[in-house]
């Protein structure tokens, strides 16, 4: 049994369990089920969210516990061999859950099916979310497999139960960004190989310029707490390109001169991300590692 796993949190996820809902009608009911784990949500998204109980398991938190420990919770409330794991905001096109259902014939350890975006979110007010989505997070399956690990993603993947109750998400991350990261690195750590396929959803929620520059800040500061933990293996921090950058400049005696110019330019260097005109992903990097060097050398 594949275990179609949903975490929701502030989002109308019911025509995602609808679509998912009508694609497992054809199969048997021993192959899926759905569960959903709300995790505590305004009001008005528990309220539109209800119809879910009709199509599948929905359990509704109390309180936030995180993107982390949310996905390890999955493990108490399905019982499939495999959990497929989706974000809430996806569209999942014909054919998707059979694709998955396919692979299952090797007897996989944790399966890729990787995400795009609608070139309709390429407007001004999208921009920073679709660009860095579109060109760095998201990647067709055949670049996906040169790094198998560093190209591992939470929004659509398959995982074995028994490789979950191993290696589980690191339940101290609680705010937005890279848990998908050092996951990824422990399954390499492990040696459970990564499979890639071609079945992508497309992401459906694509923030406003500000949102996202406000978790692009989280996931640094997450970042930055791992990095604390793990500075010394140097094989982690190779496998992620901020880290790797960092510890490039670090070498070379430039953080100190990195900040000057980030702390100069910060502000205007937001406000034009936010306008969603002409951005660079290269400016983006550089934003990036100065939020990461100011939160490790200058955040007294």
């Amino acid at each position: 049994m594949i275990s179609i796993c949903i975490p929701i949190y502030n989002h109308y996820a019911y025509p995602l369990v609808r679509r998912l809902s009508t694609q497992t009608a054809s199969a048997d009911k021993e192959d899926y089920e759905i569960v959903c784990i709300d995790d505590h949500s305004s009001s008005y998204y528990v309220n539109q969210n209800k119809g879910i109980a009709e199509m599948a398991t929905l359990v509704q938190l109390k309180t936030n516990v995180g993107r982390a420990r949310i996905r390890n919770l999955f493990l108490k409330y399905t019982k499939g061999d495999y959990l497929l794991f989706l974000d809430c905001d996806s569209h999942v096109p014909e054919q998707f859950l059979s694709k998955y259902n396919k692979t299952m014939a090797t007897n996989p350890s944790v399966v890729v099916g990787g995400r795009v975006y609608d070139e309709a979110d390429n407007d001004a007010g999208h921009r920073l979310r679709y660009l860095y989505g579109s060109k760095v997070e998201s990647q067709p399956m055949e670049v996906r497999m040169q790094h198998p690990y560093r190209s591992f993603q939470t929004s659509n993947f398959m995982v074995r139960r028994d490789v979950l109750e191993r290696i589980r998400f690191d339940e101290s991350i609680t705010k937005y960004g890279h848990e998908d990261t050092l996951f990824g690195y422990q399954l390499e750590q492990r040696r459970i190989p990564i499979r890639h396929i071609d079945n992508p959803v497309v992401n459906g929620d694509v923030e406003e310029n500000a949102e996202f520059l406000h978790k692009t800040v989280e996931a640094v500061e997450n970042l930055a707490e791992i990095y604390d933990r793990m500075w010394e293996d140097q094989r982690f921090c190779e496998s992620v390109k901020l880290l790797s950058t960092y510890s490039r400049v670090r070498r070379m005696g430039l953080q100190g001169v990195v900040y000057f110019f980030f702390k100069m330019f910060k502000t205007p260097m937001e406000n034009h991300f936010v306008s969603g005109k002409g951005i660079s992903l290269k400016q983006f990097s550089f934003y990036k590692l100065g939020l990461f060097i100011k939160q490790l050398h200058y955040n007294n």
